[in-house]
Protein backbone atom coordinates (compact mmCIF):
# COMPACT_ATOMS: atom_id res chain seq x y z
CA UNK A 1 0.00 0.00 0.00
CA UNK A 2 2.81 2.39 0.86
CA UNK A 3 4.39 1.85 -2.55
CA UNK A 4 1.07 2.75 -4.20
CA UNK A 5 0.88 5.99 -2.19
CA UNK A 6 4.44 6.87 -3.18
CA UNK A 7 3.57 6.38 -6.85
CA UNK A 8 0.44 8.52 -6.51
CA UNK A 9 2.42 11.30 -4.82
CA UNK A 10 5.12 11.14 -7.49
CA UNK A 11 2.51 11.28 -10.25
CA UNK A 12 0.88 14.32 -8.63
CA UNK A 13 4.28 16.01 -8.34
CA UNK A 14 5.12 15.31 -11.98
CA UNK A 15 1.73 16.63 -13.05
CA UNK A 16 2.36 19.90 -11.21
CA UNK A 17 5.81 20.17 -12.76
CA UNK A 18 4.42 19.55 -16.23
CA UNK A 19 1.80 22.26 -15.74
CA UNK A 20 4.43 24.69 -14.52
CA UNK A 21 6.66 23.94 -17.52
CA UNK A 22 3.73 24.44 -19.90
CA UNK A 23 2.91 27.75 -18.19
CA UNK A 24 6.49 28.94 -18.63
CA UNK A 25 6.66 27.77 -22.23
CA UNK A 26 3.40 29.52 -23.10
CA UNK A 27 4.54 32.70 -21.39
CA UNK A 28 7.90 32.64 -23.15
CA UNK A 29 6.24 32.05 -26.53
CA UNK A 30 3.83 34.91 -25.97
CA UNK A 31 6.65 37.24 -24.95
CA UNK A 32 8.75 36.26 -27.96
CA UNK A 33 5.75 36.56 -30.27
CA UNK A 34 5.03 40.06 -29.01
CA UNK A 35 8.62 41.28 -28.78
CA UNK A 36 10.10 39.96 -32.02
CA UNK A 37 8.69 41.23 -35.31
CA UNK A 38 8.35 38.45 -37.88
CA UNK A 39 10.83 40.07 -40.28
CA UNK A 40 13.58 39.72 -37.64
CA UNK A 41 12.97 36.07 -36.85
CA UNK A 42 15.37 33.44 -38.12
CA UNK A 43 14.11 30.21 -39.63
CA UNK A 44 15.29 28.36 -36.52
CA UNK A 45 13.41 30.80 -34.27
CA UNK A 46 10.21 30.41 -36.31
CA UNK A 47 10.38 26.62 -36.42
CA UNK A 48 11.09 26.40 -32.69
CA UNK A 49 8.17 28.71 -31.92
CA UNK A 50 5.93 26.59 -34.16
CA UNK A 51 7.07 23.43 -32.37
CA UNK A 52 6.35 25.01 -28.99
CA UNK A 53 2.88 26.18 -30.05
CA UNK A 54 2.12 22.75 -31.54
CA UNK A 55 3.18 21.06 -28.31
CA UNK A 56 1.02 23.37 -26.21
CA UNK A 57 -1.91 22.69 -28.50
CA UNK A 58 -1.25 18.93 -28.41
CA UNK A 59 -1.40 18.85 -24.61
CA UNK A 60 -4.60 20.95 -24.76
CA UNK A 61 -3.01 23.94 -23.08
CA UNK A 62 -4.75 26.17 -25.61
CA UNK A 63 -6.26 26.13 -29.07
CA UNK A 64 -3.84 27.78 -31.50
CA UNK A 65 -6.45 29.18 -33.88
CA UNK A 66 -8.01 31.12 -31.04
CA UNK A 67 -4.61 32.18 -29.69
CA UNK A 68 -3.42 34.15 -32.70
CA UNK A 69 -4.30 37.82 -32.97
CA UNK A 70 -4.95 38.13 -29.25
CA UNK A 71 -3.20 40.93 -27.39
CA UNK A 72 -0.54 40.08 -24.81
CA UNK A 73 -2.72 41.12 -21.88
CA UNK A 74 -5.43 38.72 -23.00
CA UNK A 75 -2.89 35.92 -23.48
CA UNK A 76 -1.55 36.52 -19.99
CA UNK A 77 -5.06 36.39 -18.50
CA UNK A 78 -5.80 33.23 -20.47
CA UNK A 79 -2.59 31.64 -19.18
CA UNK A 80 -3.49 32.55 -15.60
CA UNK A 81 -6.97 31.10 -16.14
CA UNK A 82 -5.51 27.84 -17.47
CA UNK A 83 -3.30 27.52 -14.38
CA UNK A 84 -6.42 27.36 -12.23
CA UNK A 85 -7.94 24.46 -14.17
Amino acid sequence: MKNNETLKNRLAELSKQNTLLADHLASMCCQADEDTPSEYRTEHFRSTMDDAYEYLEKINYFKRGKWKNIKWEQKKLYTLFMKQK
